[in-house]
């Protein structure tokens, strides 16, 4: 008997001990989970927010209003804003619309998020890590348009470049694209003020194009918020301003070559006048056209081809008659400046 009655005594401590620690297993393997990693960025009016998820949870976004970059109180919310329907274990995203009215206050304010996580019967285990955005005024670019000279892309539009807070600064970026390719880069450019009858617009020069391709041009504001001490808190891109189209016509000649000299020289039976200039520094440079005259004559061009050295030697010349000489430098694309200053020389 008593060996028949051992495992029973056995497999009844076996079923008390796990009565006394289902409920423990169970309830730390139900508990909703906290979110740690909850993060925000800004773009526009727009609030993205990301965080993980180990379980399928359904989320509640809070919104709160805050002098500072942390709410006082973690269990505060002050504006539910949403709720996410639960998901398989993921990284969940959600999208915070701000209205115009959220960046006219007269002190620098941010928005404080947090996140919930409840079970399916409702329980929470507490609020996220807060993630904040400043809610700074961003100064959309108006007006864009674009003007073409020999240095590149100018871009023009309206701003607003004076702070209503010393803790703010305004500023643009700028993007192009290649129409035939489609991938977009952010382009260095040269800023400037451009004072019109309108009143002052705002200009960036891309020196970086090259001739005859048709780009696309986006500019996007940009709000950066510093600390007290100076340090950059948080930098919020804009929307990006609606597209413009720029064909790059190469119609701009080469600038005039300068330091025309000539000297008379000669060998035994022989006269030449040698003409030295200095160079031109555009990348798109063919070579210089050299014109020659007499007296009382009109200018005559005497090469054929664009000289691609910096002298030339003209031994076309009769001892005694006076020569007038000027050069233009001309590019790939045949533009022609106009003509250097002209010189004199006699052969003798």
């Amino acid at each position: 008997m008593d060996v028949f009655h051992k495992p029973s005594m056995n497999l009844n401590k076996l079923l008390v001990a796990f009565a006394l620690f289902a409920p423990l297993v169970w309830g730390v393997s139900d508990q909703p989970q906290v979110v740690h990693d909850l993060q925000a960025m800004r773009k526009g009016n727009k609030v993205m927010l990301k965080w993980s998820q180990t379980r399928p949870l359904a989320a509640k976004i809070c919104r709160n209003i805050s002098s500072t970059a942390s709410i006082v109180s973690a269990a505060a919310c002050a504006q539910p804003i949403g709720e996410v329907a639960p998901q398989q274990p993921a990284t969940v995203r959600f999208t915070d619309t701000l209205s115009d009215a959220a960046d006219q206050s007269d002190a620098l304010q941010y928005a404080v998020y947090t996140v919930e996580l409840r079970d399916s019967r409702g329980r929470s285990s507490g609020f996220s890590n807060p993630a904040s955005v400043p809610l700074a005024p961003i100064l959309p670019p108006k007006g864009l348009h674009s003007e073409l000279d020999v240095h590149g892309v100018y871009l023009i539009w309206e701003n607003e470049i004076e702070s209503p807070h010393t803790s703010m600064q305004f500023d643009y970026h700028v993007y192009r694209s290649e129409k035939e390719i489609g991938k977009r880069i952010m382009v260095p450019y040269l800023r400037g003020l451009v004072h019109t009858k309108e009143g002052e617009r705002w200009t960036g020069i891309d020196t970086g194009i090259e001739w005859g391709k048709t780009y696309l041009y986006w500019v996007t504001p940009i709000t950066r918020v510093y600390s007290q001490t100076g340090q950059l808190i948080s930098e919020i891109e804009g929307d990006d301003s609606t597209p413009i189209e720029v064909v790059t016509h190469d119609v701009f000649p080469p600038a005039v070559p300068e330091r025309l000299l000539t000297v008379v020289n000669r060998i035994p039976g022989k006269k030449f006048v040698d003409l030295i200039w200095a160079p031109n520094t555009e990348k798109d440079l063919a070579g210089y056209n050299i014109y020659r005259r007499e007296a009382g004559g009109q200018m005559e061009r005497v090469n054929s081809a664009p000289i691609t050295i910096l002298s030339f030697q003209d031994t076309n010349v009769t001892a005694g008659h006076t020569y007038f000489y000027c050069i233009s430098a001309v590019d790939i694309r045949g533009n022609e400046s106009a003509k250097s200053q002209e010189v004199s020389e006699v052969a003798r």
